[in-house]
């Protein structure tokens, strides 16, 4: 019997097939089939990060109201977390810089005129390398980012409102000429741990972006961290935050002029104020701000040519971590990252630890606007206190730095304008061409195709 032609016969299921046996359906019905046979996999973490990334949240929170004795235990809680996530890191180029910079301070026991001095301080190099390395292999996505960040915001909102509780207990709650603390700690680290809060605040609002509480909310404590700041009386982190706000708010205006300006500027102070090449009118000018004068920046003019003259001694090795600050007359560090490196780790340290920070903003300014934007700002909160600060071994710089690094993964490669976003699990197959005859009846018929 001879089946009806399409359209003249019974509205059954037609029994029309291809050569290959198979029944012949629309091109939106095989997308369909081939979408629910490969549905797409939902974004997901690795198991077991929680615990890992809870274990930095206790670092982060450490970090923000630094005791003494959290340098003995920030490499050991590294090394937990690392351990928790179930994996070996994959290091890339900054981890492994990071970790031969924290070797070479490890090293230089072999030349130290006093291990008694280098060992603890090698320690110190080696545990905020180590810090950097699990947190860029632990946080991997925008919540892990997010509860650590705010751990350490919300550890730098209790020290500023300790601050400014003190302040207000003495009825001078705007007068800056003063400097508040928190007992037992000393000021000046205080007031760079909340410009460390500062930096990170403007991370976290880029990694919120797709929420306005998530954007608003780091943005909005940067008021009471700023405020900390100036009753701290740090001349360093105040600059540093206003120049870190400038950077940022610059950065929107004229992304590409203000990263050349940034990095231009940082390098020539870096190589002219402990060489004595920069300004004196200008370090004058900065020495008297709060009306706080003291003709040297409290000392810095004085022991900078020291520190410089150490270092020449021994120029490649250094005289071992930690000597100069417990062996010079002024009994002071010598309040400059490159001196104090250089005299520590000589230019193979300074070279491996400038090349650590460099490469991670370079990273992290490569991945569009909102990156370049997070990285100038980070240069410019710093840039003072690197310059006069004793600020070497932070463990919140260092955690501040690694999880800037984070930031590309969380937004993803750089793609050229006009080309939509697209998820390597949902990329569309071009549909398989339909064999081009049908069979009716027993007999093939072509289908004009």
């Amino acid at each position: 019997m001879t089946a009806a032609p399409p359209g003249t016969g019974p509205a059954t299921t037609p029994r029309y097939r291809t050569t290959t046996g198979e029944p012949l359906v629309p091109a939106a019905g095989r997308r369909r089939r081939a979408a629910d046979a490969h549905p797409v996999p939902p974004p997901s973490e690795p198991a077991g990060s929680l615990p890992a990334v809870l274990t930095l949240c206790v670092v982060a929170f450490l970090a923000a109201r630094p005791p003494w004795w959290s340098f003995n235990y920030g490499a050991i809680l590294a090394v937990i977390a690392i351990v928790l996530t179930g994996r070996l890191p994959r290091l890339g180029k900054l981890d492994v810089v990071a970790l031969l910079t924290g070797g070479w301070a490890a090293a230089s026991l072999l030349w130290s005129s006093r291990t008694d001095l280098t060992g603890p301080a090698a320690y110190r190099y080696i545990s905020v390398c180590v810090l950097f390395v699990a947190c860029r292999h632990v946080v991997r996505g925008r919540r892990d980012l997010l509860l650590v960040g705010w751990t350490y915001l919300g550890g730098c909102a209790v020290v500023a409102v300790e601050v400014a509780t003190g302040a207000r207990s003495q009825g001078q709650v705007l007068l800056f000429a003063e400097r508040y603390g928190v007992d037992g700690k000393e000021v000046n680290v205080t007031a760079y741990t909340l410009a460390v809060g500062v930096a990170l605040a403007l991370v976290l609002a880029a990694a919120g972006a797709h929420r306005r509480l998530l954007r608003l909310a780091p943005l909005a404590l940067i008021v009471l961290l700023g405020y900390a700041v100036l009753l701290t009386g740090s001349r360093g982190a105040a600059i540093g935050v206003l120049l870190g706000l400038v950077a940022a708010l610059a950065t929107r205006i004229a992304p590409r002029l203000t990263a050349l300006t940034v990095a231009g500027f940082a390098a020539a102070l870096i190589a002219l104020v402990p060489f004595g090449l920069a300004p004196k009118a200008e370090l004058l000018w900065l020495d008297g701000l709060y009306g706080r004068p003291t003709g040297d920046i409290s000392g810095r003019l004085s022991i900078w040519p020291y520190a410089l003259s150490t270092w020449s001694e021994s120029p490649l090795a250094g005289s071992g971590a930690g000597v100069f600050i417990g062996t010079n007359p002024f009994e002071i560090g010598p309040h400059n990252l490159l001196l104090t490196v250089g005299n520590d780790l000589g230019l193979v340290g300074v070279a491996l630890y400038f090349a650590t920070m460099a490469g991670a903003l370079v990273v992290t300014a490569r991945t569009g606007r909102a990156g370049l934007l997070t990285a100038c700002a980070f240069v410019g909160v710093m840039l003072p206190i690197c310059l006069t600060g004793q600020w070497e071994t932070s463990l919140a710089f260092w955690m501040a730095l690694a999880l800037v690094t984070v930031l590309p993964g969380i937004w993803g490669p750089r793609r050229p304008r006009g080309i939509a976003p697209r998820h390597a699990h949902t990329r569309r197959r071009r549909p398989t061409t339909v064999a081009p005859t049908i069979t009716v009846a027993g007999r093939t018929v072509a289908t004009g195709r």
